[in-house]
């Protein structure tokens, strides 16, 4: 069964906050975070390894960064009618 377009549009568009505030109370967004910031001091510091590994110890580093970070999800265009949020 294929869904038309409109179909889509108005399924995502009723997801939409919903999806967004599962992602910003998932473990899964601070997991990520932490992965990202630490192959960037990686990166930067030039501590990467032929396999792409890390050779930094960036234990206290890394969350010092990331408690200094705060990512928010958010959608990218409002309704423009607020009643059909």
């Amino acid at each position: 069964m294929s869904l038309s377009k409109e179909t889509i549009d108005k399924l995502a568009d009723a997801l939409l906050f919903e999806v967004i505030d599962y992602i910003n109370s998932s473990p899964k967004k601070s997991n990520f975070l932490y992965e990202v910031v630490g192959d960037a001091v990686c990166d930067k510091l030039g501590n990467t390894n032929p396999d792409g590994s890390c050779s930094f110890d960036g234990s206290k580093l890394i969350p010092a960064i990331v408690d200094k970070i705060d990512v928010m999800i958010i959608p990218n265009n409002m309704p423009s009618d607020p009643a059909d949020l």
